[in-house]
């Protein structure tokens, strides 16, 4: 199925519309228009959707990643639910990620960090967890996210951090190291979603002296 970056964005400002998220997971492809911004708007809806489909990764590495990110060992009937939700944060902030270092935009990566650093000050009031809640955590049988606990607050404030950092690369006129640390940020989100590895909490957990637990929760570990 084709849908246009027009069409697609006719439908999120129509009511009950689908989400970005929505639209990407259900893996339709989007035809990258003539129009200005069509381009960018359909590479970032195509890369989430290539990335849905690239994280069919097991019952272990997905509970690995929730006691990774600091909540409590899942039930196995809500574990595919969970790990579905903690992920919705990732694919959003990597179509921020994209959005930032193709238009090379310093205001993306400021509002990115902003949003994150917020979200890691704020847990309750995090914008992210509040549009899962409402668009997909609302359905019949679905999961809710609860607020982030400390090591998924960590990984917000770090990726908060290098999203920061790369506003100002920009600003400074720095070119090849705004690209080595683009990259890097880039790395980090595709690792949490190709892979099931946060950075920021495996690193809370190391510096808090939990490296044994760290190690169990590798993508790889049983």
């Amino acid at each position: 199925m084709q849908h246009n970056g027009k069409t697609i964005a006719r439908q999120a400002s129509t009511p009950g519309a689908s989400s970005i998220i929505e639209v990407a997971e259900s893996g339709a492809s989007i035809n990258p228009a003539a129009e200005p911004g069509a381009g960018i708007l359909g590479f970032a809806y195509n890369l989430a959707a290539d990335v849905r489909r690239a994280t069919a990764m097991g019952t272990a590495a997905k509970r690995n990643f929730v006691l990774q990110q600091g909540f409590e060992d899942p039930a196995p009937a809500t574990l595919p639910l969970q790990y579905s939700a903690l992920v919705f944060q990732p694919k959003v902030v990597l179509i921020g990620i994209v959005a930032g270092i193709l238009f090379q935009s310093q205001a993306v990566f400021a509002g990115l960090g902003a949003l994150l650093w917020w979200s890691a000050l704020f847990p309750k009031l995090n914008p992210i967890r509040a549009l899962y809640n409402r668009i997909l955590g609302s359905r019949p049988g679905a999961f809710r996210l609860a607020p982030s606990p400390a090591p998924r607050r960590a990984a917000e404030t770090e990726a908060g951090t290098v999203a920061l950092t790369s506003a100002l690369l920009i600003h400074s006129g720095l070119g090849l190291a705004t690209h080595v640390v683009e990259a890097i940020f880039l790395a980090a989100a595709l690792s949490v979603l190709i892979g099931g590895f946060c950075t920021g909490t495996f690193v809370y957990h190391l510096l808090r002296g939990h490296a044994r637990f760290a190690l169990r929760t590798l993508p790889w570990a049983k």
